[in-house]
C-alpha cells in the first residue's frame, strides 16, 4: 500500500507538471464579441496605433497623415480629433510620418528628417531637429513602419526604429537593402539628444539584399521590456540600452519558411514580388487585458491574377492567410490561431486595449461603421 501511495503520488506530480498543450484553430471560433468604431464621411484610412489613458478615460486612437482620432473602448464612438498644425507658430513644419504618446501624456510628432514636435494640452510644448548626425552619417534612413517606429520608455526617453532599404536603388543597379546596418534601433533623450544605437545586423543571407519588406523591424515595449524581431526570422530580441541583452526562438504549430520578396523589371519599371508560400512577420502586440503576447505573421499570398504587378491594384485582389501565434509573458507558445482574408478585402489593423486584442474583419457590412473581432486572450493563460 505504501507503495501505491508513493507511485500515485508521482502520477500526480507528472500530470499536475505537465505543460497545457498549444491549441490549434481557426480564430473565428475563439471570437469572445465584436466592436464597431464610428467611421464618419471625414475619415480616410483608419490606422489604429493602440490606446492611451487621459482624463483617467481610456481611448483607442488612430493617425492618418497629421489627424489624430479618438475613440471610447466601450462604444467605439468618435470621442476627439486633433489635427497637428501645418501652418502658424505651432506648425510641423513637415509631414508627421510618425506619431504617439509619452508617459506624460505629451503628443509627440516627428520625420524621418530628424524634426520634431511635443504638444501638450493643444499647445506646443517643445520643437527640436533630433540629433542624427551622428546616427548614420552621410545615409538616409527612414522610420519603419509607422504605427511601430515610435516607442516611449521611462525617464523621458524614447526609442525610434528606422529601415535602411533604399527605394530606388534598382535605378543604380544596386541591392536596396544594406546587410551590413546595424544601427536599427536609436535611444533619445527629451529633447532629440542621441545616447545610443543598436549594433546588430539581420540575420539574412545575401538572397534578402533586394527585400523591400527586410528592414520593417517589428518592435514592441511593454512592462518595462524593449522587443524587436525581423520580418523573416522566428528569433526574438531583447533590447536594452541599444543592446540585445536576451535571444529566444520563438516556437510555432505550423512550419512556414522564410523566402524574400525580390525585385522583378529593369532599371526604369519594376515591381517586388513575394512568394506565394513565403512567411513574414508582421506584428508584435502586448495583449493589456491578459498580459499574453501575440506574433502576427503572413503565411499564404495566392494571387487569383498574378499578371497585375501594380501593389495599389493588388490591395484587395489576393487571398491571404494568416496566423496569431500567441505566447504567455515567458514567451511559450499556448496558442495559433489561422484566419483568411479572401479576394475583396485586407487585413489592416490589430490592437490591444484593457477591453481586449482587436483585429478588423475581413467582411465590413457598412461605410459608416468599422468592425472588429475582439478576442479574449486570457484563456488561453494558465
Amino acid at each position: 500500500m505504501k507503495h501505491l501511495y508513493s507511485l500515485l503520488l508521482v502520477f500526480t506530480f507528472f500530470a499536475c507538471s505537465k505543460e497545457k498543450e498549444p491549441i490549434q484553430g481557426e480564430l473565428e471560433d475563439f471570437v469572445l464579441g465584436e466592436m464597431s468604431f464610428e467611421r464618419d464621411s471625414e475619415t480616410g484610412f483608419m490606422g489604429f496605433q493602440g490606446s492611451i489613458t487621459k482624463d483617467g478615460i481610456e481611448m483607442a486612437y488612430t493617425k492618418w497623415n497629421e489627424i489624430f482620432s479618438f475613440y471610447d473602448v466601450k462604444n467605439g464612438r468618435k470621442t476627439a480629433t486633433y489635427v497637428v498644425p501645418r501652418e502658424g507658430p505651432m506648425a510641423f513644419k513637415s509631414m508627421p510620418e510618425v506619431g504617439g504618446f509619452l508617459n506624460d501624456g505629451g503628443l509627440f510628432v516627428t520625420s524621418s528628417t530628424g524634426f520634431t514636435n511635443i504638444y501638450r494640452n493643444d499647445t506646443l510644448a517643445l520643437s527640436y531637429m533630433r540629433d542624427m548626425e551622428a546616427y548614420e552619417p552621410g545615409k538616409y534612413l527612414y522610420l519603419t513602419d509607422k504605427r511601430n517606429a515610435f516607442h516611449a520608455l521611462t525617464d523621458n526617453r524614447y526609442e525610434l526604429t528606422f529601415n535602411p532599404f533604399e527605394f530606388m536603388a534598382f535605378r543604380e543597379g544596386r541591392d536596396g537593402l544594406d546587410l551590413s546596418f546595424k544601427s536599427w534601433i536609436g535611444e533619445f533623450d527629451g529633447e532629440g539628444n542621441l545616447i545610443c544605437k543598436s549594433d546588430f545586423k539581420a540575420p539574412y543571407d545575401e538572397s534578402y539584399s533586394q527585400s523591400s519588406s527586410g528592414g520593417n523591424l517589428l518592435r514592441m515595449v511593454a512592462e518595462g521590456k524593449s522587443w524587436a524581431m525581423f520580418p523573416y526570422s522566428d528569433s526574438l530580441y531583447q533590447i536594452k540600452n541599444c543592446k540585445v541583452i536576451d535571444r529566444i526562438k520563438l516556437t510555432k504549430l505550423t512550419p512556414f519558411p522564410y523566402y524574400p520578396d525580390t525585385y522583378v523589371g529593369d532599371r526604369n519599371r519594376g515591381s517586388w514580388e513575394r512568394p506565394e508560400n513565403g512567411a513574414l512577420n508582421l506584428h508584435l502586440i502586448h495583449d493589456l487585458s491578459s498580459g499574453m503576447n501575440v506574433r502576427m505573421t503572413l503565411v499564404k499570398n495566392e494571387k487569383d491574377d498574378p499578371e497585375i504587378k501594380d501593389p495599389r491594384q493588388r490591395l484587395y485582389l489576393d487571398e491571404n492567410t494568416y496566423l496569431l501565434l500567441i505566447y504567455d509573458s515567458e514567451w511559450k507558445l499556448r496558442a495559433e490561431l489561422e484566419v483568411v482574408y479572401p479576394p475583396g478585402t485586407r487585413f489592416e489593423n490589430i490592437f490591444s486595449t484593457s477591453e481586449g486584442l482587436f483585429i478588423n474583419k475581413p467582411e465590413q457590412a457598412s461605410e459608416d461603421e468599422y468592425e472588429f473581432y475582439k478576442i479574449d486572450l486570457s484563456r488561453f493563460s494558465d
